[in-house]
């Protein structure tokens, strides 16, 4: 069940990538953004449009409840952003649904175990793609969406 859980997985970040793509971003996903670049920080998709570099941990969910991160996920998007000189968010596709979420990383909620979590009510508040194209081309500040 481990391979079939990571091919979707897979199948959800190339989702992602082609939807970026098409909205006119340089986009590439990191394959080995998981166990084979533990010594790096590599978000699983970097995507750039005007100079805006836009850093995403991707994440699914078979139905809106709170989605956990784990802190070294969050400490390495948190360690690229900085690098790059961008933005890190963490993606969100609920399965069923046919759009995109988007938490920005430092809006992320702390647990007691110092772990992260997106609650039901912070995706609702969430950007959607638009809202990140817009953005980037400088129609909105990204503290405008708040």
């Amino acid at each position: 069940m481990p391979n079939l859980n990571r091919r979707r997985g897979f199948a959800h970040e190339r989702d992602l990538l082609l939807k970026l793509w098409r909205r006119g971003f340089a986009v590439i996903r990191a394959p080995a953004s998981g166990a084979k670049a533990r010594r790096f920080a590599v978000p699983d998709i970097v995507a750039i449009k005007n100079n805006i570099v836009l850093a995403f941990e991707v994440k699914t969910a078979e139905k809106k409840k709170t989605i956990y991160i784990p802190k070294h996920q969050v400490k390495k998007l948190l360690v690229f952003v900085k690098r790059a000189g961008g933005y890190g968010f963490i993606a969100i596709k609920i399965i069923g649904e046919s759009g995109w979420r988007f938490i920005e990383v430092n809006k992320l909620e702390k647990t007691a175990s110092g772990n992260f979590k997106v609650s039901p009510n912070m995706l609702v508040k969430s950007f959607k793609l638009g809202d990140l194209v817009s953005f980037v081309q400088g129609n909105k500040k990204i503290d405008e969406y708040i």
